[in-house]
């Protein structure tokens, strides 16, 4: 579908581009069934579009166990890339003609991760009711680099094609311009410049003033009616009315994930048949914040549309951001105790 013209501003109007907004009949006119079938709104095609690829290098050392002594020590290199990571609510493509600018990272892409666990018996000593026998312990360490994110606005029709609109839209890209690293997700989001200043500096902020005003006065209005964002030396601004945002998919990061988990255990032996065993289990056992991803799932605050203090905020942890709580899975320090006979 074509983009639509969508407003048409004038820098003296003491309130300028304040009428910009899409307009419904420019959408439905430039629709290619629009003659002869003025009732359709959206024409969805099922095809084997998309893709999906995942290339990896991995390494891994493994000590077997000796003198009480195991560990496993991994690590893994890699990059995911498709269309759409996952089918349960996948999106159809912004720009129909052109659906290829929905390839990149994918939701699930780590790029590097590291896992080392390891599991030693203390050597015993005889002691009465053997306080100095049966103790173990074990430990996990995972490191892992972030999850990616996207920018999707589901509010601002900026293409003028309407299919923000659709149920299953994909939502509207924005433009960027620096380097991506600023804009990692943070637990405050990421700082927000409103519009609604001049018709010449929408923001009063030079760099989004000026990245606007490059691009014509439709960019400037967009900036004026959605304001932008900056960090650093980068910036994420609207594009102009009529055109289609340029920000690649998931070219954003969360937060890395460092969790530590620590076990001790005890085994009392009752004769040979049974044993009593108690375990102390000690997850995130540093207390280290880790905060869940901010992409289109539970959490979602990838839309730039929110303003201030909504976008790019990580402030969740990832148990509570994945809607699955689960211990170990990076929650804040979880201690568990139990007692167990085997027999």
């Amino acid at each position: 579908m074509a983009p639509a013209q969508l407003c048409i501003a004038s820098a003296a109007d003491p309130t300028p581009y304040d009428s910009c907004s899409p307009d419904a009949n420019l959408e439905a006119m430039s629709q290619p069934y629009f003659s002869k079938f003025p009732y359709l709104q959206y024409v969805l095609q099922m095809s084997n579009l998309y893709r999906s690829h995942y290339h990896a290098v991995q390494a891994s050392l493994t000590q077997r166990t000796s003198h009480g002594l195991s560990f496993t020590a991994a690590y893994t290199y890699s990059h995911a890339t498709d269309d759409v990571s996952q089918n349960f609510g996948s999106t159809t493509p912004l720009h129909n003609e052109n659906p290829g600018l929905n390839y990149g990272n994918s939701d699930y892409d780590i790029r590097h991760r590291f896992t080392f666990e390891l599991t030693y018996a203390l050597p015993g000593i005889k002691t009465p009711g053997q306080i100095l026998q049966g103790w173990q312990l074990n430990s996990i360490v995972t490191l892992q680099t972030a999850t990616p994110w996207a920018v999707q606005d589901l509010s601002n029709d900026f293409s003028g094609t309407g299919e923000v609109n659709n149920p299953n839209t994909w939502g509207e890209a924005w433009n960027f311009s620096g380097n991506p690293k600023d804009f990692t997700a943070t637990p405050n989001g990421l700082p927000f410049v409103p519009g609604g200043n001049t018709a010449t500096n929408p923001t009063g902020n030079a760099a989004c003033d000026a990245k606007a005003s490059a691009l014509g006065p439709l960019a400037l209005a967009s900036l004026f009616n959605s304001g932008c964002y900056v960090q650093g030396n980068s910036v994420l601004l609207p594009p102009a009315y009529g055109q289609f945002g340029t920000v690649g998919k998931n070219i954003f990061r969360d937060t890395p994930f460092r969790n530590w988990d620590v076990s001790v255990q005890k085994n009392w032996k009752f004769k040979e048949r049974l044993t009593a065993q108690f375990r102390a289990e000690f997850f995130n056992v540093l207390n280290h914040p880790l905060f869940g991803d901010v992409g289109s799932g539970h959490l979602a605050t990838n839309d730039p549309s929110q303003g201030a203090a909504a976008f790019g905020l990580a402030s969740a942890t990832p148990d509570q951001a994945s809607g699955n709580p689960v211990l170990g899975s990076g929650s804040s320090r979880d201690i568990q105790l139990g007692l167990k006979f085997i027999f």
